[in-house]
């Protein structure tokens, strides 16, 4: 070990040890106060008892952030087709879903790796999703060329699902999601108590920044800890919040409401012929791109009950979303479009409550953010080895030579 980090370590030991002269308050010497010791007993034992939760979401998390990426690998060689002149129309498309699935609800369709227009993915297969009458969510990819069905599976069934309802509702359904959301504030008060024990007062605080690469393994675990959980505070508390969302939006949409002084929501418009025929999806799909050039579809989403729209997802320029965050909706009779719902337009409190879901799962700000939020995903289980080995070789490990002596 260096000179100086031995001087860095003497001067960090004498700080915990209390053996320095100066007395004050929290901001000015907090290991000498009682304040810190309960930050303490708070951080250690919450983080003790939901550590390994926070690793599992975590973990899963991080492998949901390339979700449309690994969609694809879940079903090899039936994503990709080979353009051969004009794809046939939507419409003759729909016809064959239906019949080859004539009791399922259909829901949406959109290309095959999900993230992309598929309008300007002419080598990638459709995927429509539909619902079985048992509730089953089944994914059926088709050949735009030739409409030949390619595959067709239950989604539930697949490993990756498995992973997603692990992450969203620890394979708990609704009340798996509470309870994710309840350790999700767990997350907030363990994080928020660890950054407050990283503080060693105004005169030493640049001691947590420090990570002394050539002393001992015991100092480099309590520096990994010390430093990774400061330097990724602000992100985790980001992804604890937008988790906490999921299990209640309405109270999230009201304080984002309260906060900006505007609407969270919009009034959806309605068929102006409840139950009629609807027009060919590719009159539906024409419509919506008259209305916004600029932009390029997504996810086509059908009408849920006789009386509501067709509406489509698009991508616009510069959205800070790759599937995008605006939303055509398209009367079904008449094939007529009724509202283009522009994020950029959108109340700030609309805003703030759709861009949840795209900060949560990393995709704004593109592929750096989406490596970054894997980083972040890790940092949980990273943390908690780190302190099972601090607590072990500070106090575990002398409790068992006693014993053994």
């Amino acid at each position: 070990m260096t000179g100086q980090a031995l001087q860095t370590e003497s001067r960090d030991k004498m700080i915990k040890n209390g053996s320095q002269p100066l007395k004050g308050s929290f901001w000015t010497n907090p290991r000498q106060t009682s304040l810190r010791r309960w930050f303490f007993y708070i951080h250690f034992y919450a983080g003790l008892i939901a550590g390994i939760l926070f690793s599992i979401v975590g973990i899963t998390g991080s492998i949901l952030v390339f979700v449309p990426e690994l969609r694809v690998l879940e079903v090899p060689g039936h994503a990709v087709v080979r353009p051969t002149g004009q794809p046939l129309p939507l419409e003759t498309l729909l016809q064959v879903i239906r019949k080859s699935r004539p009791n399922d609800s259909i829901e949406s369709f959109s290309s095959a790796s999900e993230r992309d227009s598929f309008e300007l993915t002419p080598h990638k297969a459709l995927n429509f999703r539909s619902y079985s009458p048992a509730k089953e969510r089944i994914q059926t990819f088709i050949d735009p060329y030739t409409g030949a069905i390619i595959c067709q599976y239950n989604y539930d069934h697949r490993w990756l699902q498995k992973i997603y309802d692990l992450h969203e509702n620890l394979l708990g359904g609704l009340t798996g999601k509470k309870i994710n959301a309840w350790f999700a504030m767990l997350l907030l008060v363990v994080s928020i108590a660890g950054l407050l024990l990283w503080w060693r007062g105004k005169k030493y605080w640049r001691l947590g920044l420090e990570y002394r690469i050539q002393a001992s393994w015991k100092r480099q675990m309590w520096d990994l800890h010390n430093l990774g959980g400061f330097l990724f505070f602000l992100p985790l508390l980001i992804l604890a919040v937008t988790g906490i969302y999921y299990s209640y939006e309405s109270q999230f949409a009201t304080a984002a409401g309260v906060l900006t002084h505007s609407p969270t929501s919009i009034r959806t418009p309605r068929s102006s012929v409840p139950g009629a025929k609807w027009r060919p999806v590719d009159d539906i799909l024409r419509s919506s791109d008259q209305a916004a050039p600029d932009c390029k579809p997504t996810i086509f989403y059908f009408p849920k009950s006789s009386d509501t729209d067709f509406y489509v997802r698009v991508r616009c320029p510069y959205d800070p979303h790759a599937v995008g965050l605006t939303y055509i909706y398209v009367d079904p009779p008449t094939a007529r479009t009724i509202l283009v719902d522009r994020f950029y337009q959108e109340p700030s409190g609309m805003q703030i409550v759709r861009l949840m879901t795209p900060i949560h799962y990393g995709d704004v700000g593109g592929l750096f953010t989406r490596i970054l939020w894997i980083l972040i995903g890790l940092t949980p289980g990273v943390l908690f080895v780190t302190s099972l080995l601090m607590w072990w070789n500070r106090s575990l490990s002398k409790g068992f030579r006693r014993r053994s002596a």
